[in-house]
Parts: structure tokens; C-alpha cells; sequence
């Protein structure tokens, strides 16, 4: 048996004693296995070899504890040994990998920032160019409208051929800042967000690598139970407590009443040993 505040430790045992009980124990079993229950005396004789089995079983568990006492206390003090490297090991892992990990997103985070900010940015040119092309086109018409009173004026003064001159500079007019407004507008669809660095990856290190471990957590358990009532197919993301499920029969017995469980007595015999 090992002591925890010394450095080595030795367990001797003898194992004779297992070969004459699985001796015994096997001809037990196949007493047992043969034994055809037909009348209250071969009953009294079944339980009679019953309370031997039992007599047997615990001289059986007391020389197994005979041996495994002392085993379990030399794999005791070996753990109590290694216990605290290991925690302090464990805690060195944890640290650094939180560390690394934090360096991860903290990269990640700067990039999508960017990302956003390029997309931002790009997004207010486009409404930048989009309202150039709206006062272009503003300014057209009003200039075309002035031209057109100008016609009309014109032609109110009975000066045809001026007022023909005039209606056409206005039709020009009005088409060249609608040309012009769907150029521009054009401009505004060609631009894109400017491209932004990606994340800074970690260094290439030999006998490391990251990856993503996708989880799930549960948020709202009635929206997953009312999810699966209607598609029964994932009814396995449900499990039954069945511990609690037995407690509650056993306190309510044969009037339980609960939709898809049954609730029945399951006899269990005890016996003691000779």
C-alpha cells in the first residue's frame, strides 16, 4: 500500500482464493440453471440454495475488497500524487488558449469593423451620386419648363418660327439632363464597398490548429417542445426524465395519470445470505 508522502509504493495480494470461489460459484450456476420449480418443497429447497448463492456472493465480495481496498488506496495516493501538476498544467492550457482564442476574435472583430465601415462608405457615396443625378435632372427640367414658357410667350406674340425654335431647345434640353442623370445613376451602381484586409491570421505553428465547434443552447423549451408536436420526426432532441418519471409512480402508484406514460408494479425479490 502507498503512503501519499512517500515518493514510491508496492501492493502484493494473493489472487488463490479466486479460483476456488469461481469453482464453487460455477457449480452454483449450473445447480441454479438446472433447477425446474414444481411443487412448495423444490420453492423451499430453490430459496435455501438461494440464501447460499447469497453466502457465496458476499465471501466472494469480501475477498475481491480484500484485494482492491488496498488498490484503490495505491490509485488514490498515485492520484494524489499527480493531482495538482495536472491542475496547474490544465490551467496553463486554459490561459493560453484563452489568450490565443482572444487574439482570434479581437482580429476577426477589427476586420468585420472594417467591412462595415467599407460598406458604409460605399453605401453613402452611392446615395451621394444617386441625389447628384436627382438635381441633375431637377435642374433640366426646370430649365426645359423655361424654355417651354419662353415658347409659349413666343407663340402667344404670334412668332411661329421662334416658338417652333424654342419648344425644340426644350425637348433637347429635358433629354440631355435625363442623359445625363442615367449616367451618373450609373456611376452610383458601379460602386462596391472598397476591399478591406482580412482578418491577421495567427501564425503557422506545427502541432496547432483552430477550429470552429458549433453548439447549440436552449432558449425557449416550449417553442422546441410545440416545434417537435408538429414534426415528430426530431422527437429524439427530447429526452424523458425517467428518474422523475418513476418517482412519481411510485408515489402515485396505479393512479397516475399521465397522457403516454403507464405507470405497473415490477416485483423484486430479496434474499439474504445463509
Amino acid at each position: 500500500m502507498t503512503d501519499s508522502n512517500n515518493t514510491q509504493g508496492s501492493v502484493a495480494y494473493d489472487a488463490s482464493d479466486a479460483v476456488v470461489l469461481a469453482g464453487k460459484a460455477q457449480r452454483m450456476l449450473t445447480n441454479a440453471q438446472s433447477f425446474v420449480i414444481d411443487s412448495p418443497t423444490m420453492y423451499e429447497l430453490a430459496a435455501a440454495d438461494l440464501q447460499k448463492v447469497k453466502g457465496l456472493a458476499k465471501d466472494v465480495e469480501e475477498k475481491r475488497t480484500a484485494i482492491t481496498g488496498p488498490l484503490n488506496q495505491a490509485v488514490k495516493a498515485v492520484n494524489d500524487l499527480f493531482r495538482a501538476p495536472k491542475e496547474y498544467l490544465a490551467s496553463a492550457e486554459s490561459a493560453l488558449k484563452g489568450a490565443m482564442l482572444t487574439y482570434d476574435r479581437e482580429q476577426q472583430r477589427k476586420a468585420e469593423e472594417a467591412r462595415r465601415e467599407a460598406e458604409r462608405r460605399a453605401r453613402e457615396e452611392r446615395e451621394r451620386i444617386e441625389a447628384e443625378a436627382r438635381e441633375t435632372a431637377r435642374r433640366a427640367r426646370e430649365e426645359a419648363d423655361l424654355i417651354a414658357k419662353e415658347a409659349a410667350d413666343a407663340a402667344a406674340a404670334g412668332d411661329a418660327a421662334k416658338a417652333a425654335e424654342l419648344q425644340q431647345q426644350a425637348t433637347e434640353t429635358a433629354a440631355a439632363g435625363a442623359a445625363q442623370a442615367e449616367t451618373i445613376a450609373m456611376e452610383a451602381e458601379m460602386v462596391t464597398a472598397a476591399p478591406v484586409p482580412v482578418a491577421t491570421a495567427a501564425p503557422k505553428v506545427a502541432g496547432l490548429s483552430t477550429r470552429q465547434n458549433w453548439k447549440a443552447r436552449l432558449t425557449d423549451k416550449m417553442a422546441l417542445i410545440a416545434f417537435i408536436a408538429q414534426h415528430p420526426e426530431h422527437q429524439h432532441l427530447l429526452d424523458v426524465n425517467q428518474s422523475a418519471i418513476n418517482q412519481l409512480a411510485k408515489a402515485q402508484k396505479d393512479a397516475m395519470r399521465l397522457p403516454g406514460v403507464e405507470a405497473y408494479p415490477d416485483a423484486v425479490l430479496s434474499a439474504r445470505a445463509a
